[in-house]
């Protein structure tokens, strides 16, 4: 096998991961459309993502251009911004490095086994997240992702001298997703219980 029918399977295989563990979530069908929907979309600002990282903006349509993981949750967050949807997300970016690691690519500059990293850090992220809040899981995820990366900047390639923003950049711009997400929910949990001031805290949307 080549190095990119093994990245497309991996791809593929988180892909449908995700979207398991999005249907242990919630029963709502209309939300699992829109979950799916959040991760093509994902996708494809991923492809975009990586060509603006690295100033090909140019190759967008080429079948060999790759994928940068920074811009995938955008999906997400653009159309299905919900607790399930984001605690989806840790175990299906696992199973995406796993697949860099068995086809040798995505290495840090020096030779370095980043996606084993990120791969190890992503189940952990699952796990505590698991054990967390559940309504704080979205801006833990963003904390999380963006942190991720920031921590592994050093080892990191360059990128190209004509790039529109670098990987550091929208790291950070994760962050402040998370810090966004975070004073958003006490709002919205004091709307919701003047809305439904009887409701149970542990009913699901789903019946």
């Amino acid at each position: 096998m080549t190095r990119a029918v093994l990245q497309i399977a991996a791809w593929c295989a988180a892909f449908w991961l995700a979207l398991c563990l999005h249907a242990r979530g919630t029963r709502e069908p209309r939300e699992r459309m829109r979950f799916a929907c959040a991760l093509g979309m994902g996708a494809l600002l991923a492809r975009a993502g990586h060509a603006v990282l690295w100033g090909e903006a140019g190759r967008i349509a080429e079948p060999s251009a790759a994928f940068s993981v920074l811009f995938l949750p955008l999906g997400v967050l653009w159309l299905a911004p919900h607790v399930a949807a984001f605690a989806s997300l840790p175990l299906a970016l696992a199973m995406a490095r796993l697949g860099c690691v068995v086809a040798g690519c995505c290495r840090g500059a020096a030779g370095e086994p980043l996606p084993l990293f990120e791969a190890t850090a992503w189940v952990a992220v699952h796990l505590a997240l698991a054990r967390g809040d559940p309504e704080r899981i979205p801006e833990r995820f963003a904390f999380a992702f963006g942190g991720l990366r920031l921590a592994e900047a050093p080892w990191r390639p360059p990128v190209g001298a004509d790039v529109v923003a670098t990987p550091e950049l929208v790291a950070l711009a994760w962050i402040a997703v998370g810090a966004w997400l975070r004073t958003r929910r006490p709002r919205e949990s004091v709307t919701n219980s003047k809305r439904f001031p009887h409701a149970s805290p542990t009913a699901g949307g789903a019946s």
